[in-house]
Order: C-alpha cells, then structure tokens, then sequence
C-alpha cells in the first residue's frame, strides 16, 4: 500500500512537470486543483495533496490563500533548505558555506566584469554604498545583504539567482549578528571593501577584485570567530 500511495503522488507531480514541458503551465500559471488533478489521474486526493505539498518544497509552486496553487520560479527555496538541513545536521560547517560563498564572490565579480553591467544595478549598488556610510548597525547588515544579491541579479543569468542566490542568502543570514556586533572600524573597513568591489568591476580589475574579496571574507572569519569564543 505505501509504493501505491508512492507511485501516485509521484504520478501527480510527473503530471505537473509534463504540462509546464508542453507549455501548457507557465509563470504564473494556475494550476488544476487536488481534485481535478485526482480525479484526472485517477489517484487519491491524499496523493495529490502530498504531490502540492512537495512542488511546494521545491519552489515550484507558492499557494495564494482562496486562489489556489500557481506556478513561481522560486526553485532556489528548495536548495536554501536543502543547506540549511545540512547545516543543522553537521553534515557541513558555517566554514564550509563561508569557503564556497568566497569561491562564489569571485566567479560573479569576473562574470559581470566581462559582461555588460546593467545601468540599473549599477545605480542601486551606488545608492546602497551611500546609504551604508553612516548607517546604523542593523541597516548597514541590511545593506550588505542587499549589496551582494544586487550583484548576484546584475549577471542578468538565471543560474545564478537559482543556485548561488540561496547560499548567499544562507550566509548573509548567518554572519547578520555579527556585522550588528561589529565596532566602528570595522564596520568602516566592510564599507571601503565593498567600495573597493564595486569600483574593481566597474573598472574591469579583477586582479584588485580578488583582493578586496580576500579582504572581506577573512575580515568576516575574524569577526565570526571572535562572535562565536
């Protein structure tokens, strides 16, 4: 009984991915309800409630409250769970997701760099620097999260907001507190790092990117370590 109830919320979902392949679902798409989906697949209400419940997981589809289920482009939700479950469970380390966020940093500075910087972003970025000179401990971790995920949507690629963005965000959660506890030097430190970031691609200059890049991550270790004794 329980590789039927399987095979059926399995049916639902595969049902689910063949009718956004033909194009027939799209962003933004409502689609059909647990009971047309039973009664078309010919499977349980409980099967295809279990099949929403995990296209939700998965960041497939968001609920809206006496609509109905739609289709979003939130796939990166389910790798943000995905590590944060890791996390929880010691299967890796906040070391490990600070290491690959540095690798990260790197790989989209020099991705932008040789791409076209949209005009947009690029305001934004100045505009959050501006606003980081001077701000409050909370804001300026605010800022900082908006800082790096402005970069992260300035690669204008899809992938990136799919498989780096939810890590990022992950990080960015975790180091929160200690940017808030950080004393005024440091804070001016971060400042003229993420300065020195934004003007190294502006300028093309991925050698005094990469060492901007160095300069934040260590900076950020230092602060982890000495928030964690």
């Amino acid at each position: 009984m329980l590789v039927n109830s399987e095979m059926e919320y399995q049916k639902a979902i595969a049902y689910i991915f063949q009718l956004i392949k033909e194009g027939k679902l799209i962003i933004g798409s409502k689609i059909p309800s647990e009971r047309d989906l039973a009664e078309t697949l010919g499977i349980g209400r409980n099967s295809t409630r279990e099949a929403l419940s995990i296209l939700r997981g998965m960041g497939i589809i968001e609920s809206v409250h006496g609509s109905g289920n739609y289709i979003t482009a939130n796939g990166g939700a389910a790798i943000k769970q995905i590590v944060s479950a890791m996390l929880a469970l010691g299967s890796i380390s906040r070391t490990d997701i600070q290491r690959f966020r540095r690798a990260l940093s790197a790989s989209i500075c020099r991705y932008i760099s040789d791409n076209e910087f949209d005009a947009g972003k690029r305001a934004r970025i100045e505009a959050i620097l501006l606003e980081m000179d001077g701000a409050t401990r909370e804001d300026f971790a605010r800022l900082d999260w908006e800082f790096h995920m402005t970069l992260i949507r300035a690669t204008e690629n899809p992938m990136f907001a799919i498989m780096v963005e939810p890590v990022a965000e992950l990080y960015l959660e975790l180091i929160r507190d200690v940017i808030v506890s950080c004393d005024e030097e440091t804070v001016k430190k971060f400042l003229v790092i993420h300065q020195g970031i934004y003007d190294s691609i502006v300028n093309k200059d991925m050698q005094s990117c990469s060492e901007y890049i160095r300069e934040h991550y260590e900076l950020a270790e230092k602060q982890i370590k000495q928030h964690t004794l």
